[in-house]
C-alpha cells in the first residue's frame, strides 16, 4: 500500500515546490564500464508526488572505486527539475537578436556549460550597449563600450561589468572557466540593465495605457442585502 512506502523530499514541477514523494520502486545494478574496465554501481527510483500523484524518475550514478573519496554520486531526475532553471525575463522592446542571445546564454547557464555562458554573457553585455548607447561615445573595444555607461550606472556597477568582460575574455582566449555561481549572479546584473533599457519603457507604456482606460466601479451591495 502507498501509505506504507518509503518517502523522500523532492521538487515537483507540477506543485512547483518541494513535496513528499513515495518511492514506488527502487532498483540497484552494477555493470563494467567498457572504457575504464571498472565496475560502476547504479541506483534507480520511481517517485510519485504525494501532492499531485504524478510520477518521475531518479537515477543515481555512483563514482568508480578509483575516483577521489570526495567525489559524490551524480543524481539526475527525469523530467529535469524546473527549480534549477532561471526564470527568464521578457521585454517587448528588446530586439529579437538580443533576446535570442539572452535565451541562449541562460540555456548554457542552466546546462552548466560555464565557458559558453561566460562568452554569452560578454556578448550579451556588448549587444545591449551597442543597441542603446550612441556609437559616438565608444570605440571598437568592449572596454570602451562599458565605459560609455559612465553616468548611466554607478561606478561600482561599472567595475562589476568590467569583471564580466575580463571573465568573458579569459573564457574565449584561455578557456579559463569561471565559477558557475558567479555566472548566475552576473546574469542578475545584466538582467537589471535589460530592465533599465527595455523594461522601464514597457512598464511606463502599460501604466499610461491602463491609466487612460475608464475603471469599472461596481456598486457594493448593502450588508443586509440578499
Amino acid at each position: 500500500m502507498l501509505d506504507r512506502m518509503e518517502r523522500c523530499r523532492s521538487h515537483c514541477n507540477t506543485c512547483n515546490h518541494f513535496t513528499w514523494h513515495y518511492i514506488t520502486a527502487h532498483v540497484e545494478a552494477s555493470r563494467e564500464d567498457t572504457l575504464f574496465g571498472e565496475v560502476q554501481r547504479w541506483e534507480a527510483e520511481i517517485l510519485q508526488c504525494c501532492g499531485c500523484d504524478l510520477f518521475s524518475f531518479k537515477l543515481v550514478t555512483n563514482p568508480f572505486s578509483f575516483q577521489d573519496e570526495a567525489d559524490k554520486p551524480e543524481v539526475d531526475y527525469y523530467p529535469e527539475r524546473s527549480h534549477k532553471k532561471r526564470s527568464r525575463k521578457f521585454f517587448s522592446r528588446m530586439p529579437a537578436s538580443i533576446r535570442s542571445l539572452y535565451h541562449e546564454t541562460v540555456a548554457a547557464h542552466d546546462s552548466k556549460l560555464v565557458l559558453l555562458s561566460a562568452v554569452g554573457l560578454r556578448a550579451l553585455l556588448e549587444a545591449i550597449i551597442v543597441d542603446r548607447i550612441d556609437s559616438a561615445k565608444y570605440s571598437y573595444s568592449l572596454e570602451s563600450k562599458i565605459n560609455s555607461l559612465t553616468g548611466v550606472v554607478e561606478p561600482k556597477v561599472l567595475e562589476t561589468l568590467h569583471d564580466f568582460r575580463t571573465a568573458g575574455n579569459e573564457a574565449v582566449h584561455a578557456q579559463v572557466e569561471p565559477d558557475h555561481l558567479d555566472i548566475h549572479r552576473a546574469l542578475y546584473v545584466v538582467e537589471s540593465l535589460m530592465e533599465y533599457f527595455y523594461g522601464l519603457a514597457d512598464y511606463s507604456t502599460n501604466y499610461q495605457e491602463y491609466k487612460s482606460k475608464p475603471k469599472s466601479r461596481a456598486k457594493r451591495k448593502p450588508k443586509n442585502a440578499v
